[in-house]
């Protein structure tokens, strides 16, 4: 047996250092592990037809947590399901999802048939039916209801702004405005592009409520007078809250994620449900020369994908003519695409964050209408690929940067100061909140993810282990760098966890 003796106190403490970040590591191992970013998969539970469901997983692939789907062919309709609401129960043709974006061709039919009435006139300006507004010459006042209608008023995409910034950071809802927020954010609105395509999610938020103000109706109540009512779609409203039985939304890891809402935005798909059944009823319609939803759907202007209606984008899928909508909120995503010609069509729901277009394409059996359309460009990359870069990236240095200041630095040579480890701690917590905080979902993440834990639990073993050893020197640098450090870890962390609370 070997005895550490008093000639021997480096071997001791190097025996001390390891135990102790192994058992950091273990503890930080064992919670990463529960959060790690590994894809999810649908669980057993299946309704409606075997053979639809039997594709539905076989297609599924990774990221999902339930798909519901109907397929309308030679006037025959077959739905089906797999996995789960979020709840534990299986979806199916009467679970409530949000539908997100779908809903701007709810407003597009609302303008479609007021305009019908002779209530509106798709030129009218804003200002015409919002007159009591400080609307500036050449802004969002003077843009007319068509040019809201298919994206060609040169609004921005999002209100923006530090505060939405935030919310979306930490994974909350960018949305939540009311209607006045609105209005007041397109009043300031610069236009950008008028007369081009650039989606806008602010832009159909004021023509829903410009709608309603001019019919003198809630938009909610217009919905459902115009859309929900006359097609029998019992299980669609704007709600302030999910209706029972609705699906939860997921993240591509199957973590649950919070709800969007807000009135403000409900003209573009905020806080808006329905059913597999209500939209087989609502793309039906779009064969019917005579409901304001095929009316709707009419092609108006020249877009990114080739012709837009009011809402509805209309495509060329090898000489068949589609129209497609689909909607993405939080973690739920919903496609409808639809064959006037023929009656038929594709729904489907998926409670993820993972999209399920080219899933619809591939149910309707035709050739993808999206092949050559340019992917969204540098946009597009951008979105598929920085999450993966921070995933992979601030994990790892957010759990090496604390190791090593628990280690001494890089090269192991300079005494631990508390304070200073303490802000390299708190720092590291960020930059580790941050890459769980992007979303991304691979085998790959998972991975970065689990060795950044390890390491940073590493840093925290360490730093229990030699605390009283380390230089407890203070000042007024030092207290100010530990406190941003500090600041931004827990800010970050606490952030999230309020976050994931309230889904």
């Amino acid at each position: 047996m070997v005895v550490d003796g008093p000639s021997s106190p480096p071997a001791a403490r190097t025996r001390r250092t390891l135990a102790a970040a192994l058992a950091g590591a273990l503890v930080a191992g064992l919670l990463g592990w529960l959060l790690a970013p590994v894809p999810s998969t649908p669980g057993p539970q299946f309704t409606g037809d075997p053979a639809l469901a039997e594709q539905l997983r076989a297609e599924a692939g990774e990221g999902r947590h339930g798909l519901v789907a109907a397929v309308v062919r030679d006037g025959r309709v077959t739905v089906a399901g797999i996995g789960d609401d979020g709840h534990g129960a299986p979806v199916g043709a009467g679970t409530p999802f949000e539908i997100g974006s779908v809903t701007k061709t709810f407003t597009g039919a609302v303008l479609a048939e007021l305009e019908r009435r002779g209530d509106v006139r798709a030129d009218e300006r804003v200002r015409d039916l919002l007159p009591g507004h400080p609307w500036r010459a050449g802004g969002a006042g003077d843009v007319t209801l068509a040019e809201l209608a298919t994206h060609h008023a040169g609004l921005p995409r999002t209100p923006g702004g530090i505060s939405e910034f935030a919310r979306g950071a930490v994974g909350a809802s960018p949305y939540g405005n009311d209607v006045a927020g609105i209005i007041a954010a397109a009043e300031g609105a610069e236009l950008s592009g008028r007369g081009e395509h650039h989606y806008s999610n602010l832009g159909s938020a004021l023509l829903g409520h410009a709608l309603a103000e001019r019919a003198g109706t809630p938009y909610p109540q217009l919905v459902d007078e115009i859309v929900a009512g006359p097609l029998g779609m019992t299980g669609t409203a704007v709600l302030d809250a999910p209706p029972p039985g609705a699906a939860r939304s997921h993240d591509l890891a199957g973590r649950p994620q919070p709800v969007w809402l807000g009135d403000g935005d409900a003209p573009a798909g905020i806080g808006v449900w329905s059913t597999v059944d209500d939209l087989v009823r609502y793309a039906g319609a779009t064969a019917d020369p005579s409901s304001p939803v095929a009316i709707a759907a009419q092609p108006r202007a020249d877009s990114d994908l080739g012709r837009i209606g009011y809402g509805w984008e209309v495509l060329d899928a090898g000489g068949r003519t589609l129209l497609w909508k689909n909607g993405g909120v939080s973690g739920t995503w919903t496609t409808v695409l639809a064959e006037p010609a023929t009656g038929d069509a594709v729904i489907v729901f998926g409670n993820s964050e993972r999209p399920v277009d080219a899933l619809a394409v591939r149910l309707l059996d035709v050739p993808s209408p999206f092949t050559g359309s340019g992917g969204g460009g540098s946009a597009e990359l951008v979105r598929t690929w920085l999450p993966v870069l921070v995933g992979t990236l601030f994990p790892l240095l957010g759990g090496l940067s604390t190791l090593s200041g628990a280690l001494g630095g890089w090269a192991g040579r300079s005494r631990v100061n508390r304070l200073e480890f303490a802000g390299t701690a708190g720092s590291g917590l960020f930059f580790i909140a941050i890459g769980y905080a992007s979303g991304g979902v691979s085998w790959w993440l998972a991975l970065c993810w689990m060795l950044g834990c390890l390491a940073y639990g590493a840093g925290l073993g360490v730093a229990v282990a030699h605390w009283r050893d380390w230089d407890g020197t203070r000042g007024a640098v030092r207290w100010a760098n530990t406190a941003f450090g500090l600041a931004l870890g827990i800010g970050m962390a606490g952030a999230l966890v309020v976050v994931g609370a309230g889904a």
